[in-house]
């Protein structure tokens, strides 16, 4: 008796940690989430944008279009001088002490700017498409997400139908959230 005792309570308290999840469509894309993750619209002007609040009411943000963003084509090394350091946010500026970054007096100089880039990058895929995941070097400093340059499968830029989905300073959980997510795409009317 005791032992069923026992399994029932670990059986409740597993069943209770347990997260649930839906599926969100927006569309041109679906994305299964977790359930308190909600979906917001917004209003593009050359594109189909929109994205997800989180529970911990982080934006993530998705540009579906010609011009949408590889975020990866802005990884700037995290190397500043007087100028830079006041050109930072002051949510940047309160993360940067855990980062690795560079102070100097000057950019010129012999500085291995490789070693302080802001994000990492590696290719998967997702749905029926080579998908560039995105996340920062330093836990919450950048943006984390996913890039595909053409879900047309066309290389001429000027036909292209690219994709980017992206958040910002995310903490751990929600970065290991929104990446399984991303892994969870579905783009019906292209990958048939």
């Amino acid at each position: 008796m005791r032992k069923t005792l026992s399994i029932l309570i670990l059986l409740l308290i597993f069943s209770c940690t347990q997260r649930e999840y839906k599926t969100i469509d927006f569309g041109q894309f679906e994305i299964t989430v977790p359930e308190n993750w909600n979906k917001y619209e917004a209003k593009g002007i050359d594109s189909y944008v929109g994205g997800i609040i989180t529970e911990t009411n982080d934006t993530l943000d998705f540009d579906f279009g010609m011009y949408s963003g590889d975020l990866s084509r802005s990884d700037f090394p995290m190397v500043y001088d007087s100028l830079g350091l006041a050109e930072l946010t002051e949510k940047e500026l309160e993360l940067l002490p855990k980062t690795k970054h560079l102070i100097v007096d000057t950019i010129t100089g012999d500085i291995d700017f490789k070693e302080y880039l802001q994000y990492q990058f590696e290719y998967d895929t997702i749905d029926c498409f080579q998908a560039k995941i995105i996340t920062p070097r330093n836990k919450g400093f950048g943006g984390t997400g996913i890039y595909i340059d053409s879900l047309t499968g066309t290389k001429r830029n000027f036909d292209k139908i690219k994709f980017g989905f992206y958040g910002f300073y995310l903490n751990d959980k929600v970065q290991a959230e929104f990446l399984k997510a991303l892994k969870t795409l579905k783009f019906k009317k292209y990958c048939g």
